[in-house]
């Protein structure tokens, strides 16, 4: 954090203020990669105190950063969610790196990042405000059971129920197989440890929500219309099962290594899947794509780990604008928001 905010020290213009500071950012956990791994990775698994720093720390970039925007005069007033956003796109960019045992794996590349982060520096976003409600309660509330046909399924779902009430260090194989009512060799059959059932768990409840939002993506005639009713469509599953919630942005940082690196190819595949359908001259990078994911993901947790899960819904407009800005521009992305805020109800 000092070296971030020494690096900046005395410039005034702000441009200049955020370039030095990603770019210092970025030579940090280019030049020092075990302590940015021990700062930015290994710190979620060391228990909530340590989340709470990390949290803190997140914060604090915020309000420098709105700080600077606020102060000048030639600089765009980004809403409070955006400025999270790109603070958290930033930072997962860092984690995905440091998480990759691939040695091709570039480092991370401060100017790609400040290309990245400025696209959203946009004056046109303040038109979002106060909006999302209308447009994510034209979306099917429909949520899907967790299906409870087989022993698999009822020791997932049993899994997903204790570790929302108590947390992952709660977890035992007794006590998940007396909650699902299994014996310890139809727990063995399937899971290998409380860790495996755990992220098997994650990956069912995920491939759940994914899959009910897919038809609203689908129903959207352009790709970048999908792409918003799809962050609408999450964000009201996201409201109406907390337990996946709470599960995928809380209990993700549990003690449970593997966890971290669940959420670290999640936010891949949903970069993956951005990218996938984008018209060529809109194809955002796998660099921006993957910083946007990370800068929704973000959001959504801040969201949760508030409390207010069930309020994400009206956070989707912003959400949106963190998935488009990279690849339409921001006052094209505000537009598409805008239009599909405002189409009739079906």
């Amino acid at each position: 954090m000092r070296g971030i905010v020494a690096a900046a020290a005395g410039e005034k213009n702000w441009r200049e203020r955020l370039r030095l500071g990603f770019l210092a950012f970025a030579d940090q956990v280019a030049g020092s990669p075990r302590t940015a791994r021990l700062a930015l990775v290994e710190a979620f698994t060391a228990g909530a105190v340590a989340v709470e720093r990390m949290e803190l720390t997140n914060a604090f970039f915020e309000a420098l950063m709105a700080k600077d925007l606020a102060r000048a005069e030639d600089a765009p007033q980004l809403p409070p969610l955006v400025v999270k956003g790109v603070i958290a796109g930033g930072s997962r960019l860092a984690q995905s790196r440091l998480l990759s045992s691939d040695s091709r794996q570039p480092a991370l590349d401060g100017s790609e990042l400040l290309s990245w982060a400025f696209s959203y520096f946009d004056g046109d976003v303040a038109r979002l405000g106060g909006l999302g409600g209308e447009g994510a309660r034209r979306l099917s509330e429909v949520v899907p059971a967790v299906p409870l046909e087989d022993e698999r399924a009822l020791i997932v779902a049993a899994t997903a129920k204790l570790a929302r009430k108590g947390g992952y260090a709660t977890l035992t194989v007794p006590r998940v197989r007396a909650a699902a009512g299994v014996s310890k060799r139809s727990f063995d059959a399937h899971f290998e440890s409380v860790a495996d059932c755990f992220l098997a768990t994650l990956e069912t409840l995920s491939d759940r929500t994914l899959a009910a939002a897919a038809p609203v993506y689908l129903s959207a005639g352009d790709w970048a219309s999908g792409v918003h009713r799809m962050v609408v469509g999450l964000c009201r599953l996201l409201a109406r099962d907390p337990t996946f919630a709470d599960l995928a942005f809380l209990e993700v940082f549990s003690p449970c290594p593997e966890a971290i690196q669940w959420r670290s190819q999640m936010i891949a595949k949903l970069a993956e899947r951005l990218r996938r359908e984008a018209p060529l001259a809109h194809k955002p990078s796998q660099f921006a794509a993957e910083a946007s994911i990370g800068a929704l993901w973000g959001v959504i947790h801040h969201f949760v780990a508030n409390g207010r899960g069930a309020q994400l819904p009206i956070a989707a407009p912003v959400l949106s604008y963190l998935a488009l800005a990279p690849a339409l521009g921001g006052a094209a992305a505000v537009e598409v928001i805008l239009n599909e805020i405002s189409r009739p109800s079906s």
